[in-house]
């Protein structure tokens, strides 16, 4: 841990948020909102999109790129939501992995829309109540990746949507993925699992562990001394 944080100490929460701005899911959300007719659905899309981004066959940022461009030339409502989902699914390349299980998600998802409508404000005040909700009604931990990779991404579009930067609440757990398994790996050492590991990290740079993310992953080289 001391190695580790030794490579990161110089990293900050406001340091963090500048990473993410130039995150490339971050800038096709963007684009996404720039063109998208309907902006009522662009919170829902982002949502749902985000409980099926996992199994990809490419890099998260080429397929978040292809989401934007797929919802911005293909207009969705409450009517042909599904009907959208299943087609871009089957139109994209880089989300090409267990489509009748993410198909399901989205199912499981839909009513939780009606719910959300016109409350999107509440539950961006009340961040662990989202949470918590998103958790029950896709019948998972609050700490499951997808579950709280849709509340990173809730973050996003109300920083697109009204410019307001906004830290987030400490007890929500970094999504732990292949990538943050293998820094874990790495520096594992006095801790019994990864969830453990990225907690203290994050106590101890006194950084929240969903602002982490952002500093791990433009830093995984280096962390873990990879060479091209």
């Amino acid at each position: 841990m001391n190695k580790l944080y030794k490579k990161l100490e110089n990293f900050t929460t406001s340091s963090a948020i500048k990473i993410e701005n130039s995150d490339p899911q971050f800038l096709s959300l963007k684009k996404l909102f720039n063109e998208i007719k309907n902006k009522k659905f662009f919170l829902p899309l982002i949502i749902a999109n985000s409980l099926i981004c996992y199994q990809l066959s490419w890099k998260w940022e080429n397929y978040w790129e292809e989401f934007a461009v797929f919802f911005w030339k293909n207009p969705v409502d409450e009517k042909n939501f599904l009907e959208a989902f299943e087609k871009f699914l089957n139109w994209c390349k880089n989300n090409r992995r267990l489509l009748k299980i993410k198909f399901f998600r989205l199912k499981k998802f839909f009513p939780f829309l009606k719910k959300f409508s016109e409350q999107e404000k509440f539950f961006y005040d009340n961040l662990e109540i989202f949470l918590e909700e998103i958790a029950k009604i896709m019948c998972q931990k609050k700490s499951a990746k997808t579950i709280v990779f849709a509340v990173k991404m809730f973050w996003y579009w109300w920083r697109i949507f009204f410019g307001e930067e906004k830290i987030f609440p400490k007890n929500i757990k970094i999504p732990i993925d292949s990538r943050l398994e293998k820094i874990f790996e790495k520096y594992w050492k006095n801790y019994k699992n990864s969830k453990n590991f990225f907690e203290n990290l994050s106590e101890k740079l006194q950084i929240p562990e969903l602002h982490l993310d952002a500093i791990l992953w433009v830093n995984f080289k280096e962390i873990i001394k990879i060479t091209k």
